[in-house]
C-alpha cells in the first residue's frame, strides 16, 4: 500500500507542485485525491453569475447539487461526489478549452481522466503547520483574473504559479500562458495538455464579494515559514492546488510548432486567463481532523487509514466515475461553433479583456431543442434564469443487442453483423431499434454550415449513448443517426460530409462508456441499411482547414 502512493503518475504529477511553496522532496504534509473526468460541463458560475447563466463555459467538478445557486446548505444535499473523498461534497470549476480550427469554428477540447486535487496543509522542509485550520460553513474564493491577456506579475513566486505543460514525447514544453513547441503532446504514459493552479490560503474575515472577488484571500509570504501577510491572518488554510488535464490528440497535425490553437471559453487565446473557482463542501470537522495526523506526502499511508480520513472514507472508482449531472443551460457548447457559448469575442490582449457592449446578459448563442429532462422538439429554453437542479445521479443505459430475427444487412467494410466493434470502427456495430437493426456506416466529419445532420442535436442534456441515439432518431422516422464529441444526439434525412478515417471517432459515450459516440466536430453515423448517400454542398468545408 505505501509504495503504490509514489508511483510514477504520482511523481510526474507531484513535479508540477514543486514551486518555491513545495521546494525540496516530493513528499510533506498534503495529499493527494484523483479525480478523473467532470461532474459536468455547463455555463455555470454561481459566485459571479448566481441565478443565471455565466459568462462562460466551465468544466466542474465535485458534488451533484451543483446549480446556478449554491451556498454550503446546498453542497450538502449532494447524493455523489466525482471527488475519492466521500466526505468532501465541495465544487472546483474553471473555463474549458477549444480548439480555435483555421476557417474560424471552435470545438471543444475533451478532457483527460487526470484531473487532480492537491491540499497542503505545511511548509516547506516537510514542516506541518499547526496553525492551519479547515474552511468554515459558506466559504467561497476564486484564483486568477478572467480578463488578464499577458503576465501582470501574479503568477510566480508567491502567487498562483499558473503553469500550462504539453507532456509529450518529444519534450515537455511549458510557459505561464499557452506554450508553443509542439504539434502533439502524446506520451505512451502520461500524455497531454496541462494546466496547474494553486488558490490562495490566508483569509482575512470577510466573504466572498463579486465585485472584488480576490480582495478576502492573499497567498502566504514566501515559502509559508513567514505566515500570512499582514490584514489576512484571521485564518489559514489548506492550499489547494488543481491539476485539468486536457486530450489534444484529436487535433494532431491541424496546426504548427509556431501556432497556439487553444483558447478558454472566455475569448482567451494567451491562457494567462485561465482562474479557478470553489465553495467549500467539505462535511464538518473531517478535514481539520485529518490534518493534524494525516503525513500521506511522507509515509505514503493510504488515505482511508486511521491516521487519515478513516475505514469506508474512500468510494471506489466506478461510484466516482458515474457521478455526473445533466447542463442547465441548455445549447451546444460541444462540436463545431461557429462562436464560443455566451458573448466572448477573441480578446487577445496584451491589455486586460473587456466585456463588449454589445451583449445581451443571459442569452444562449447555440441553443438546442428540447428540455433536458426529455429527447423532445419543444423549442429552446430561455436562460435568462437557471432554476437549481435536482442532485440525481445519472445511469447508464444498458445497451440493446441485436436480435437474431432482424435484418443482418452488414455495413460496408464491416466484416459481418456483430453487437460490439466491426472494421468501421465504431461500437456497437449494430443496434435494436422499432424498425429493425441499424448498422454503423462510419465516421464522418460534421460540417460547420449546414451541419452534417442538419441543425442543433436533437438530443441534449441527458447521457447519450449511441444505442439511445438510434433508437430516438428512429422514433422520430429519421433516416440517419449520428453521435458527436461525448454526448451530442443528431437525427437527419441528409448527410452532408467526406467519410474519413475511423480513427477520428474515439470518444467513449457519456451515458455508456462501453459505446463511441463519435469525437470532437466528427460523428458517428449509424443507418438502418448501413450505407449512406451523400449530399454535396457547395458551402461545406472542413472544421481545421475551411475546405476540403
Amino acid at each position: 500500500m505505501r509504495a503504490s502512493f509514489l508511483d510514477p503518475q504520482t511523481i510526474a504529477l507531484l513535479a508540477a507542485f514543486a514551486a518555491p511553496s513545495l521546494a525540496g522532496p516530493y513528499n510533506g504534509p498534503y495529499f493527494t485525491l484523483g479525480v478523473g473526468k467532470p461532474l459536468v460541463t455547463d455555463r455555470l458560475d454561481p459566485l459571479l453569475s448566481p441565478g443565471k447563466p455565466a459568462s462562460h463555459v466551465h468544466s466542474i467538478i465535485g458534488g451533484n447539487a451543483f446549480a446556478a445557486t449554491m451556498d454550503y446548505d446546498k453542497t450538502q444535499t449532494s447524493t455523489c461526489t466525482n471527488i475519492p473523498l466521500k466526505d468532501d461534497l465541495s465544487n472546483y470549476w474553471m473555463p474549458t478549452v477549444y480548439f480555435h480550427a483555421k476557417n474560424g469554428s471552435f470545438i471543444r477540447v475533451p478532457e483527460k481522466p487526470f484531473h487532480k486535487l492537491y491540499y497542503k496543509f505545511g511548509n516547506s522542509g516537510n514542516q506541518r503547520n499547526p496553525d492551519v485550520v479547515e474552511f468554515p460553513k459558506g466559504f467561497r474564493m476564486m484564483t486568477g483574473t478572467s480578463s488578464l491577456r499577458s503576465d501582470d506579475g501574479s503568477f510566480e513566486g508567491g502567487g498562483n504559479q499558473l503553469n500550462w505543460q504539453c507532456h509529450g514525447k518529444g519534450g515537455s514544453p511549458r510557459a505561464t500562458g499557452f506554450p508553443k513547441g509542439f504539434t502533439a503532446c502524446d506520451a505512451d504514459y502520461l500524455g497531454g495538455l496541462a494546466a496547474t493552479m494553486r488558490f490562495p490560503s490566508c483569509w482575512n474575515g470577510n466573504d466572498f464579494d463579486a465585485a472584488k472577488p480576490l480582495a478576502h484571500m492573499a497567498f502566504p509570504k514566501g515559502d509559508g515559514l513567514a505566515g500570512c501577510p499582514a490584514g489576512f491572518q484571521k485564518a489559514r488554510f489548506a492550499e489547494i492546488m488543481v491539476e485539468y488535464w486536457l486530450d489534444v490528440s484529436p487535433f494532431n497535425g491541424e496546426y504548427s510548432a509556431n501556432e497556439v490553437p487553444w483558447v478558454l471559453s472566455n475569448g482567451d487565446p494567451t491562457g494567462y486567463g485561465f482562474h479557478m473557482d470553489f465553495i467549500n463542501g467539505w462535511k464538518p470537522g473531517v478535514l481539520g481532523k485529518a490534518m493534524k495526523t494525516c503525513n500521506v506526502g511522507v509515509t505514503a499511508d493510504p488515505l482511508d487509514s486511521n491516521e487519515c480520513f478513516g475505514p469506508g472514507s474512500l468510494q471506489d472508482g466506478k461510484a466516482r466515475d458515474t457521478c455526473t449531472i445533466a447542463p442547465a443551460v441548455k445549447e451546444d457548447i460541444g462540436g463545431a461553433l461557429a462562436a464560443l457559448p455566451g458573448c466572448n469575442p477573441i480578446q487577445a490582449g496584451p491589455g486586460p479583456a473587456t466585456t463588449p457592449k454589445d451583449c445581451a446578459g443571459g442569452t444562449v448563442a447555440n441553443p438546442i431543442s428540447g428540455p433536458a429532462s426529455s429527447p423532445t422538439k419543444s423549442g429552446p429554453t430561455k436562460a435568462s434564469t437557471v432554476p437549481n437542479r435536482p442532485s440525481t445521479t445519472s445511469k447508464k443505459p444498458t445497451a440493446t443487442s441485436p436480435s437474431s430475427g432482424g435484418p443482418q444487412t452488414s455495413a460496408p467494410g464491416s466484416g459481418g453483423p456483430s453487437s460490439g466493434g466491426s472494421s468501421s470502427g465504431l461500437i456497437p456495430a449494430q443496434v435494436n431499434s422499432k424498425s429493425g437493426v441499424w448498422h454503423a456506416a462510419g465516421c464522418y466529419l460534421d460540417a460547420l454550415n449546414p451541419r452534417s445532420l442538419g441543425g442543433n442535436p436533437e438530443w441534449w442534456g441527458q447521457p447519450i449513448s449511441s444505442t439511445n441515439c438510434v433508437q430516438h432518431c428512429d422514433s422520430l422516422g429519421k433516416k440517419y443517426a449520428g453521435t458527436e464529441n461525448e454526448g451530442q444526439c443528431f437525427c437527419g434525412d441528409k448527410l452532408i460530409g467526406s467519410q474519413i478515417k475511423p480513427g477520428k471517432c474515439t470518444s467513449k459515450c457519456n451515458g455508456d462508456k462501453n459505446e463511441i459516440c463519435g469525437g470532437p466536430g466528427y460523428l458517428s453515423i449509424y443507418s438502418l441499411s448501413g450505407t449512406v448517400t451523400k449530399r454535396s454542398h457547395r458551402h461545406h468545408g472542413r472544421h481545421f482547414n475551411g475546405g476540403i
